[in-house]
């Protein structure tokens, strides 16, 4: 198995198909689900009308149309649809599906309050259920958007809650990560190489390859950040060599960057210049634009430097 660029997602398995519905219902409410999961907005949007016309209350097809309108930038549209889902979302699992959903749609328009509010109610649903993986995922909801409105205080207080009802070492390298981040951007960086340590520990018994690449790259700016340079140039010379023998060009460009980063910081701009050559050279043999621009970038910064 190779290692590959992937998009960080939180999972939610939010399409629970109901009981009620006839066997077309019940498939088109997988294929939105596996649209939406997909990208193709346009079929995920195609489907949950399709459902809706022959039945205008269904909750799967009302959560599916606003997640879609939300993706489309219909943040007004989009609302109206999740409060229409909420309306019919009765037993108290669907309320607090449906209060998560309508908390994302806040966030990311940047209506931080009205995020927190639906977050904290899906989390005190969750709570009274004895939901323990929900109570985990709102916990960390909130927490992140406390950090995007900067309140890392908050944030850190939420994602410490959170760690505390994980389960497994997926859910508690979710919350470390989470909570070595905020640390971090508070300049607490001791703290942060603590969480951050435990994070790539816990992704190599359970995570993915991307996982643990991505844990390994995060502790090297950590330690960057701490100036902790010889452990940063530790950390990504073994990166180079993880992504070497799992066949990640993508992370060994990435790891070679943090090590010309690095070199850079200690002055030596020579090997930052060869390393961004040779992230350069992987980029561009894979064909990956924005990491082309990325290291672009870097050997700017590296020019500029003094």
């Amino acid at each position: 198995m190779n290692l590959e660029k992937t998009l960080k997602k939180l999972f939610i398995p939010l399409f629970v198909i109901s009981f009620n519905l006839n066997a077309t219902e019940v498939e088109n409410n997988i294929s939105c689900a596996q649209a939406l999961s997909a990208g193709d907005i346009n079929k995920a949007m195609s489907i949950s009308n399709e459902v809706l016309k022959s039945d205008a209350k269904n909750r799967d097809a009302l959560l599916c149309k606003g997640r879609v309108l939300g993706a489309q930038g219909n943040y007004a549209q989009a609302l109206n649809t999740f409060q229409l889902g909420a309306s019919v979302s009765k037993e108290p699992f669907e309320q607090i599906i449906t209060n998560l959903l309508i908390g994302n749609l806040h966030r990311d328009n940047k209506q931080y309050d009205a995020a927190i509010a639906s977050y904290n109610n899906s989390l005190a649903l969750s709570l009274q259920e004895k939901n323990q993986k929900f109570s985990h995922i709102n916990y960390n909801a909130i927490g992140e958007t406390y950090a995007l409105n900067n309140d890392l205080k908050a944030a850190i207080t939420n994602y410490q809650a959170g760690l505390k009802l994980a389960m497994n070492d997926n859910e508690r390298a979710d919350s470390r990560e989470r909570l070595a981040a905020a640390y971090s951007a508070a300049g607490e960086h001791n703290l942060a190489i603590e969480h951050q340590v435990k994070v790539t520990l816990e992704q190599e018994r359970a995570g993915t390859l991307d996982q643990i690449a991505n844990s390994r790259m995060e502790l090297g700016r950590i330690y960057i950040a701490a100036k902790e340079y010889q452990n940063a140039e530790r950390t990504y010379t073994k990166l180079v060599q993880f992504a070497k023998d799992n066949g990640g060009a993508y992370y060994e460009a990435k790891a070679n960057m943090g090590l010309a980063q690095t070199k850079a910081m200690i002055g030596d701009k020579a090997a930052a210049k060869l390393l961004l050559a040779d992230s350069e050279k992987i980029a561009k043999s894979i064909g990956d634009t924005e990491l082309i621009a990325e290291v672009q970038t870097s050997m700017n910064q590296v020019n500029t430097q003094k």
